[in-house]
């Protein structure tokens, strides 16, 4: 748990540092990002079930597999079944965590990579003004879904099964957590430079 609450804190800090950016800029991607951050770190709190304890309205609660006041635990979001098992195939299509993956990846590494080395891509985007985060930390997303994708492949279920459960339970949240870190270094790095016309550009 002290994962999902690290998530949520780092989440919001983010949003924090985007609002402020955007007061400087007025550039509308960091707004609607900021936004989307904001919804990460409420949905990663269950809107503030964890703290005040309220109960989940049952209309929510029969459609969230975990039972919990928020969104991307609903069944058409959640990466499992309501009664247990993982999605596979289309089923996939809206799970929230694989959208955020595939978000973080395209975001991180393959927009500023696309900037970079096309120039009628980064004339686009300095046109419309879309922020491009630097590549050297964006990529930190694709290695950290990497790294969680073969630490959960070789763990020996048969060995130790309680020990199986944990790592699987765990290496997600952890994975999500450093998503959030590198994702508040990202708005950071656009908080520093929010004096400067850098939106657009790729990092030298």
């Amino acid at each position: 748990s002290v994962f999902e609450w690290l998530t949520a804190l780092f989440y919001f800090i983010s949003f924090i540092l985007l609002v402020l950016t955007f007061k400087k800029n007025r550039n509308i991607f960091l707004l609607l990002l900021s936004f989307i951050l904001f919804f990460g770190a409420g949905e990663e709190m269950s809107w503030g079930q964890r703290i005040f304890g309220f109960a989940t309205p049952e209309s929510i609660n029969k459609i969230n597999v975990q039972h919990e006041f928020n969104i991307h635990n609903m069944i058409i979001f959640d990466g499992k079944y309501m009664g247990g098992g993982g999605k596979k195939g289309w089923d996939r299509f809206l799970e929230m965590d694989l959208l955020f993956k595939i978000f973080t990846i395209v975001f991180g590494a393959v927009l500023p990579f696309l900037v970079y080395h096309f120039k009628f891509i980064s004339t686009l985007t300095q046109k419309v003004r879309v922020p491009v985060p630097p590549i050297s930390v964006g990529v930190f997303f694709a290695i950290s879904w990497i790294l969680l994708k073969v630490s959960l492949s070789n763990v020996p279920q048969e060995e130790n099964i309680e020990h199986y459960w944990r790592v699987y339970m765990a290496g997600p949240e952890i994975a999500e957590f450093i998503g959030s870190y590198i994702m508040c270094i990202i708005c950071l790095y656009f908080y520093n430079y929010r004096n400067k016309d850098i939106m657009g550009k790729d990092f030298k």
